[in-house]
C-alpha cells in the first residue's frame, strides 16, 4: 500500500468533498482548512482521524 502524505490526503479530500464541507465536518473555519492545503496551518492527529472518518462516510455514502 502507497503511504500518502497528509497534504496529499487533505488535497484529495478538497476535491471529493470541498473546503467548506470540510470545515464544516471538523467543526473549524474555512480559513484553517486552507492554511492545512497551503501548509502554513499544522492538521492535528484528532483533526486527521476526524477527516479521515469524513471520508469513510462519504465513501459509504456514494458507493
Amino acid at each position: 500500500m502507497e503511504k500518502r502524505s497528509v497534504h496529499e490526503i487533505l488535497e484529495q479530500a478538497e476535491k471529493l468533498l470541498g473546503r467548506k464541507e470540510i470545515a464544516t465536518g471538523l467543526k473549524v473555519r474555512e480559513e484553517l482548512v486552507k492554511s492545512w492545503s497551503e501548509g502554513s496551518g499544522t492538521l492535528s492527529d484528532s483533526h486527521l482521524l476526524r477527516l479521515a472518518d469524513l471520508l469513510a462516510k462519504y465513501a459509504e455514502a456514494n458507493k
